[in-house]
Protein backbone atom coordinates (compact mmCIF):
# COMPACT_ATOMS: atom_id res chain seq x y z
CA UNK A 1 0.00 0.00 0.00
CA UNK A 2 2.28 2.57 0.98
CA UNK A 3 4.87 1.65 -1.90
CA UNK A 4 2.11 2.24 -4.30
CA UNK A 5 0.90 5.78 -2.99
CA UNK A 6 4.31 7.15 -2.82
CA UNK A 7 5.29 5.74 -6.19
CA UNK A 8 1.78 7.43 -7.29
CA UNK A 9 2.57 10.89 -5.82
CA UNK A 10 6.37 11.10 -6.68
CA UNK A 11 5.28 10.06 -10.45
CA UNK A 12 2.54 13.23 -10.22
CA UNK A 13 4.73 15.82 -8.32
CA UNK A 14 7.34 14.86 -11.03
CA UNK A 15 5.13 15.37 -13.97
CA UNK A 16 4.18 18.98 -12.16
CA UNK A 17 7.37 20.10 -11.54
CA UNK A 18 8.12 19.41 -14.82
CA UNK A 19 5.28 21.44 -16.55
CA UNK A 20 4.95 23.98 -13.82
CA UNK A 21 8.90 24.79 -13.69
CA UNK A 22 8.78 28.07 -15.10
CA UNK A 23 5.92 29.33 -13.20
CA UNK A 24 7.30 28.17 -10.44
CA UNK A 25 10.30 29.72 -10.69
CA UNK A 26 8.45 33.54 -11.34
CA UNK A 27 7.08 33.04 -7.16
CA UNK A 28 8.43 36.08 -6.27
CA UNK A 29 8.73 37.93 -9.44
CA UNK A 30 5.82 40.09 -8.60
CA UNK A 31 5.51 40.60 -4.60
CA UNK A 32 2.43 43.15 -4.93
CA UNK A 33 0.52 41.03 -7.08
CA UNK A 34 1.24 37.78 -4.99
CA UNK A 35 0.20 39.70 -1.48
CA UNK A 36 -2.78 41.05 -3.45
CA UNK A 37 -4.18 37.65 -4.71
CA UNK A 38 -3.22 36.19 -0.87
CA UNK A 39 -5.78 38.94 0.71
CA UNK A 40 -8.01 37.99 -1.92
CA UNK A 41 -7.42 34.18 -1.27
CA UNK A 42 -8.71 35.01 2.67
CA UNK A 43 -11.78 36.50 2.17
CA UNK A 44 -12.55 32.95 1.90
CA UNK A 45 -13.13 33.55 5.53
CA UNK A 46 -15.94 35.89 5.42
CA UNK A 47 -19.49 35.36 5.99
CA UNK A 48 -21.98 34.54 3.66
CA UNK A 49 -25.46 34.04 3.78
CA UNK A 50 -25.71 32.05 0.79
CA UNK A 51 -23.06 29.63 1.91
CA UNK A 52 -25.12 29.59 5.36
CA UNK A 53 -28.31 28.26 3.48
CA UNK A 54 -26.83 25.79 1.08
CA UNK A 55 -25.23 24.28 4.92
CA UNK A 56 -28.36 24.62 6.47
CA UNK A 57 -30.28 22.69 3.61
CA UNK A 58 -27.73 20.02 3.80
CA UNK A 59 -28.11 18.87 6.72
CA UNK A 60 -31.60 19.04 7.09
CA UNK A 61 -31.69 16.70 3.92
CA UNK A 62 -29.62 14.36 5.80
CA UNK A 63 -31.56 14.76 8.98
CA UNK A 64 -34.70 14.00 7.27
CA UNK A 65 -33.68 10.79 5.63
CA UNK A 66 -31.75 9.60 8.94
CA UNK A 67 -35.29 10.36 11.09
CA UNK A 68 -37.23 8.36 8.41
CA UNK A 69 -35.10 5.61 8.51
CA UNK A 70 -34.47 4.90 12.43
CA UNK A 71 -37.25 7.16 13.91
CA UNK A 72 -36.97 10.36 15.97
CA UNK A 73 -35.94 8.78 19.54
CA UNK A 74 -32.48 7.32 17.99
CA UNK A 75 -31.95 10.06 15.13
CA UNK A 76 -29.03 12.82 15.95
CA UNK A 77 -31.05 15.40 16.26
CA UNK A 78 -32.84 13.68 19.75
CA UNK A 79 -29.57 13.07 20.95
CA UNK A 80 -27.97 16.21 19.98
CA UNK A 81 -30.95 18.32 22.03
CA UNK A 82 -30.59 16.12 25.04
CA UNK A 83 -27.92 13.50 26.56
CA UNK A 84 -24.76 15.71 25.22
CA UNK A 85 -21.45 14.24 26.00
CA UNK A 86 -18.05 16.02 26.08
CA UNK A 87 -17.87 14.52 22.41
CA UNK A 88 -20.59 16.00 21.09
CA UNK A 89 -20.12 19.70 22.65
CA UNK A 90 -16.49 19.09 20.28
CA UNK A 91 -19.29 18.11 17.45
CA UNK A 92 -21.64 20.74 17.77
CA UNK A 93 -18.45 23.85 18.26
CA UNK A 94 -16.49 22.17 14.68
CA UNK A 95 -20.84 22.21 12.86
CA UNK A 96 -20.83 25.82 14.01
CA UNK A 97 -18.06 27.04 13.12
CA UNK A 98 -18.27 25.15 9.45
CA UNK A 99 -21.78 26.25 8.78
CA UNK A 100 -20.51 29.89 9.76
CA UNK A 101 -17.63 29.66 7.43
CA UNK A 102 -15.76 30.26 10.21
CA UNK A 103 -13.32 27.72 10.19
CA UNK A 104 -11.68 29.28 7.47
CA UNK A 105 -11.05 32.48 9.55
CA UNK A 106 -9.11 30.39 12.17
CA UNK A 107 -7.27 28.05 9.80
CA UNK A 108 -6.01 31.79 9.00
CA UNK A 109 -5.06 32.75 12.27
CA UNK A 110 -3.97 29.59 13.42
CA UNK A 111 -1.11 28.94 10.61
CA UNK A 112 0.08 32.43 10.17
CA UNK A 113 -1.13 32.72 6.96
CA UNK A 114 0.93 29.76 5.79
CA UNK A 115 -1.87 27.66 3.66
CA UNK A 116 -3.61 30.35 2.27
CA UNK A 117 -0.38 32.00 1.46
CA UNK A 118 0.48 28.68 -0.52
CA UNK A 119 -3.14 28.43 -2.58
CA UNK A 120 -2.86 32.13 -3.69
CA UNK A 121 0.68 30.80 -4.77
CA UNK A 122 -0.31 28.24 -6.98
CA UNK A 123 -3.85 30.61 -8.25
CA UNK A 124 -1.02 33.10 -9.01
CA UNK A 125 1.05 31.00 -10.93
CA UNK A 126 -0.96 28.17 -12.32
CA UNK A 127 -1.12 27.52 -16.00
CA UNK A 128 -4.77 26.18 -15.94
CA UNK A 129 -5.38 23.10 -18.33
CA UNK A 130 -8.98 23.72 -19.21
CA UNK A 131 -9.62 20.22 -18.21
CA UNK A 132 -13.30 20.60 -18.75
CA UNK A 133 -13.23 22.44 -22.19
CA UNK A 134 -11.25 19.52 -23.82
CA UNK A 135 -14.38 17.10 -22.96
CA UNK A 136 -17.24 17.21 -25.04
CA UNK A 137 -19.97 15.72 -22.32
CA UNK A 138 -20.45 18.13 -18.95
CA UNK A 139 -22.05 14.48 -17.75
CA UNK A 140 -18.86 12.68 -18.51
CA UNK A 141 -17.14 16.13 -17.50
CA UNK A 142 -18.45 16.15 -14.20
CA UNK A 143 -18.32 11.95 -13.54
CA UNK A 144 -14.34 12.55 -14.23
CA UNK A 145 -13.80 15.64 -12.01
CA UNK A 146 -15.81 14.23 -8.77
CA UNK A 147 -13.47 10.53 -9.45
CA UNK A 148 -10.71 12.98 -9.87
CA UNK A 149 -11.49 14.59 -6.29
CA UNK A 150 -12.70 11.21 -5.04
CA UNK A 151 -9.53 10.05 -5.03
CA UNK A 152 -7.53 13.56 -3.90
CA UNK A 153 -9.45 12.62 -0.96
CA UNK A 154 -8.55 9.12 -0.73
CA UNK A 155 -4.40 10.05 -0.67
CA UNK A 156 -5.45 13.22 1.49
CA UNK A 157 -6.72 10.53 4.18
CA UNK A 158 -3.87 7.82 3.76
CA UNK A 159 -1.54 10.32 5.21
CA UNK A 160 -3.80 12.04 7.66
CA UNK A 161 -3.95 8.58 9.20
CA UNK A 162 0.34 8.58 9.54
CA UNK A 163 2.50 10.27 11.10
CA UNK A 164 2.59 13.42 11.90
CA UNK A 165 -0.51 14.31 10.22
CA UNK A 166 -2.43 11.59 12.70
CA UNK A 167 -1.96 13.92 15.75
CA UNK A 168 -4.07 16.17 14.18
CA UNK A 169 -6.62 13.86 12.57
CA UNK A 170 -6.78 12.00 15.72
CA UNK A 171 -9.37 14.83 16.78
CA UNK A 172 -12.16 13.46 14.44
CA UNK A 173 -11.25 10.11 15.45
CA UNK A 174 -11.57 10.94 19.50
CA UNK A 175 -15.54 11.15 18.67
CA UNK A 176 -17.08 8.64 21.19
CA UNK A 177 -20.15 8.52 19.38
CA UNK A 178 -21.60 8.72 16.07
CA UNK A 179 -24.27 11.31 14.82
CA UNK A 180 -25.06 13.83 11.81
CA UNK A 181 -22.26 16.48 12.62
CA UNK A 182 -19.58 14.42 13.74
CA UNK A 183 -18.72 14.67 10.12
CA UNK A 184 -17.86 18.16 10.53
CA UNK A 185 -15.73 17.61 13.66
CA UNK A 186 -11.73 18.74 13.24
CA UNK A 187 -8.49 20.46 13.04
CA UNK A 188 -8.00 23.76 11.69
CA UNK A 189 -4.61 22.92 10.83
CA UNK A 190 -5.90 19.79 9.39
CA UNK A 191 -8.39 21.82 7.36
CA UNK A 192 -5.59 24.16 5.79
CA UNK A 193 -3.79 21.22 4.32
CA UNK A 194 -6.96 19.73 2.90
CA UNK A 195 -7.30 23.61 1.23
CA UNK A 196 -3.88 23.24 -0.67
CA UNK A 197 -4.10 20.10 -1.71
CA UNK A 198 -8.10 21.36 -3.35
CA UNK A 199 -6.13 24.15 -4.62
CA UNK A 200 -3.43 21.97 -6.66
CA UNK A 201 -6.00 19.61 -7.98
CA UNK A 202 -8.84 21.60 -8.27
CA UNK A 203 -6.78 24.99 -10.18
CA UNK A 204 -4.04 23.24 -11.81
CA UNK A 205 -6.60 21.20 -13.70
CA UNK A 206 -8.52 24.48 -13.97
CA UNK A 207 -11.87 23.03 -12.83
CA UNK A 208 -14.43 25.35 -12.96
CA UNK A 209 -16.12 26.95 -9.57
CA UNK A 210 -19.56 25.57 -10.23
CA UNK A 211 -17.58 22.35 -10.11
CA UNK A 212 -16.00 22.92 -6.83
CA UNK A 213 -19.50 23.98 -5.18
CA UNK A 214 -21.33 21.33 -6.58
CA UNK A 215 -18.98 18.43 -5.63
CA UNK A 216 -18.17 19.91 -2.20
CA UNK A 217 -22.43 20.42 -1.00
CA UNK A 218 -22.67 16.39 -2.63
CA UNK A 219 -19.75 15.49 -0.94
CA UNK A 220 -20.71 17.12 2.66
CA UNK A 221 -23.95 15.50 1.80
CA UNK A 222 -23.00 12.00 1.82
CA UNK A 223 -20.59 12.56 4.86
CA UNK A 224 -23.45 13.92 7.22
CA UNK A 225 -25.06 9.61 5.86
CA UNK A 226 -21.70 8.51 6.39
CA UNK A 227 -21.75 9.31 10.44
CA UNK A 228 -25.12 9.07 11.18
CA UNK A 229 -25.50 6.34 14.21
CA UNK A 230 -26.79 3.80 11.38
CA UNK A 231 -25.07 0.37 10.26
CA UNK A 232 -26.10 0.32 6.72
CA UNK A 233 -24.11 -1.99 4.93
CA UNK A 234 -25.49 -1.22 0.88
CA UNK A 235 -24.78 -4.61 0.14
CA UNK A 236 -23.11 -5.21 -2.93
CA UNK A 237 -23.30 -1.54 -3.53
CA UNK A 238 -21.90 -0.89 -0.19
CA UNK A 239 -19.43 -3.54 -1.04
CA UNK A 240 -18.17 -2.98 -4.39
CA UNK A 241 -18.79 0.87 -5.29
CA UNK A 242 -19.68 3.28 -2.29
CA UNK A 243 -18.28 3.16 1.27
CA UNK A 244 -21.13 2.95 3.49
CA UNK A 245 -21.98 4.09 6.53
CA UNK A 246 -21.19 0.27 8.22
CA UNK A 247 -17.90 0.37 6.51
CA UNK A 248 -17.18 4.35 8.39
CA UNK A 249 -18.07 3.09 11.45
CA UNK A 250 -15.32 0.48 10.85
CA UNK A 251 -12.58 3.23 9.41
CA UNK A 252 -13.25 4.47 12.94
CA UNK A 253 -13.01 1.44 15.10
CA UNK A 254 -10.77 2.11 18.56
CA UNK A 255 -9.36 -1.32 17.50
CA UNK A 256 -5.49 -1.56 16.11
CA UNK A 257 -6.04 -4.07 13.81
CA UNK A 258 -9.11 -1.75 11.94
CA UNK A 259 -6.84 0.89 11.86
CA UNK A 260 -6.26 2.31 7.94
CA UNK A 261 -8.93 0.41 7.49
CA UNK A 262 -11.72 1.97 4.50
CA UNK A 263 -10.17 5.09 3.79
CA UNK A 264 -12.50 6.07 1.50
CA UNK A 265 -14.92 8.66 1.81
CA UNK A 266 -17.28 8.19 -1.13
CA UNK A 267 -16.21 5.34 -3.61
CA UNK A 268 -14.32 2.41 -1.76
CA UNK A 269 -12.97 1.51 -5.43
CA UNK A 270 -9.47 3.38 -4.27
CA UNK A 271 -9.44 1.03 -0.90
CA UNK A 272 -9.79 -2.25 -2.99
CA UNK A 273 -7.19 -1.57 -5.21
CA UNK A 274 -4.54 -0.35 -2.20
CA UNK A 275 -5.56 -3.13 0.05
CA UNK A 276 -7.59 -1.10 2.52
CA UNK A 277 -10.99 -2.35 2.20
CA UNK A 278 -12.21 -4.26 4.98
CA UNK A 279 -15.11 -5.94 6.31
CA UNK A 280 -16.44 -7.22 9.63
CA UNK A 281 -19.80 -8.45 11.52
CA UNK A 282 -17.88 -7.40 14.90
CA UNK A 283 -19.26 -4.74 17.57
CA UNK A 284 -17.42 -1.49 16.70
CA UNK A 285 -16.34 0.98 19.36
CA UNK A 286 -15.59 4.06 17.92
CA UNK A 287 -12.86 6.32 19.16
CA UNK A 288 -9.55 6.52 20.42
CA UNK A 289 -8.49 4.96 23.21
CA UNK A 290 -6.22 7.00 26.07
CA UNK A 291 -6.91 10.23 24.12
CA UNK A 292 -5.93 13.74 25.40
CA UNK A 293 -9.22 14.75 23.97
CA UNK A 294 -12.96 15.65 24.66
CA UNK A 295 -11.35 16.70 28.48
CA UNK A 296 -11.13 20.10 28.59
CA UNK A 297 -12.91 21.62 25.97
CA UNK A 298 -13.31 22.69 22.37
CA UNK A 299 -10.23 25.10 22.09
CA UNK A 300 -8.27 23.38 24.64
CA UNK A 301 -8.33 20.11 22.12
CA UNK A 302 -7.06 22.67 19.23
CA UNK A 303 -4.03 23.48 21.46
CA UNK A 304 -3.63 19.74 22.29
CA UNK A 305 -3.94 18.74 18.51
CA UNK A 306 -1.25 21.76 17.68
CA UNK A 307 1.13 20.74 20.46
CA UNK A 308 1.00 17.28 19.51
CA UNK A 309 1.68 17.93 15.64
CA UNK A 310 4.28 19.83 15.81
CA UNK A 311 6.09 17.44 18.54
CA UNK A 312 5.45 14.93 16.57
CA UNK A 313 6.96 16.97 13.16
CA UNK A 314 9.87 17.83 15.52
CA UNK A 315 10.32 14.40 16.30
CA UNK A 316 10.41 13.08 12.39
CA UNK A 317 12.78 16.07 11.66
CA UNK A 318 15.15 14.97 14.13
CA UNK A 319 15.50 11.12 13.31
CA UNK A 320 16.45 12.30 9.40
Amino acid sequence: MKKKIFLFISLLSILVVIYYREKFALIFSNPEDFLNLFLETSKIAAFSLYALALNLAVFVLAAFIEILSIGWTKSSIKRLLSNRSKSTYGDLWCWALSIFNLYDLFVLLFSFGFFYATTSLVMHNAYEIHLINKIGSPIIAFILVFTISDFKHFIWHYFMHKRPFWELHKYHHSATEFNLITTTRGHFLEKGFLTIIDAFVFLLLGIPPEYFVFIAFGREFYAFVLHADVNWSLGWVGKYIFISPKAHKIHHSDDEKHFGKNLGTFFNWWDHIFGTFLDTDEEIQIGVKDSSYNKKGFWNDMIIGTKEFAMATIQMIGKK
